[in-house]
């Protein structure tokens, strides 16, 4: 008998929706993620206007949303998700993806409270890394006067001292809890 862990369960149980205007690429994603990965369900969206459509009526565990589509992008429309726009869960992970990778995007979509970002070309690998890492290790969500959405410090500096150390922390949040 083949024991599954609590991650690689999650992950199996998954339903992804993923947002890219080329069908081809949502083709060989959805592929990566029911073969390869082994997710229970993939729905597709052309633009981030079909995902806010599409999850106000089926909630999904993950988006992964191309940073470049019309007439609704990644950027806007994580920022939609997390301001919790028509009954939509603010808690919901996402994942952009560019082929154009820069450090402005990366910075925006991080901003805005997207909990991950890769590169074009994807990899299975990959993939399958930032799906583990959002089940196995996921990040707090905070609060604070300009940004709703997970922590964005990976890495607790506890000894960090510089001009851009908060004075104070941000709230967690607790998904459970009523926003």
């Amino acid at each position: 008998m083949v024991h599954m862990s609590i991650e690689e369960n999650r992950i199996a149980a998954m339903r992804v929706l993923v947002a890219d205007p080329y069908s081809q690429l949502r083709e060989i994603i959805r592929d990566i993620l029911l073969r390869g990965i082994g997710v229970a369900e993939v729905l597709e969206a052309r633009n981030g206007e079909e995902v806010l459509e599409s999850i106000r009526e089926l909630p999904c565990d993950v988006v992964i949303a191309d940073a470049v589509m019309s007439p609704v992008g990644a950027l806007e429309l994580t920022q939609k998700i997390r301001q919790g726009y028509e009954g939509i869960d603010p808690f919901t992970p996402i994942i952009v993806m560019s082929g154009n990778a820069n450090l402005g995007e990366i910075i925006a979509v991080r901003d805005a409270g997207a909990n991950d970002y890769v590169a074009k070309p994807l990899s299975a690998k990959i993939l399958d890394l930032r799906l583990r890492a959002l089940v196995g290790q996921p990040r707090p969500f905070v609060r604070s006067d300009d940004f709703f959405g997970p922590d964005r410090r990976r890495h607790m500096k506890a000894l960090f001292r510089g001009t851009d150390r908060r004075t104070h922390d941000s709230e967690a949040i607790d998904p459970e809890a009523p926003l």
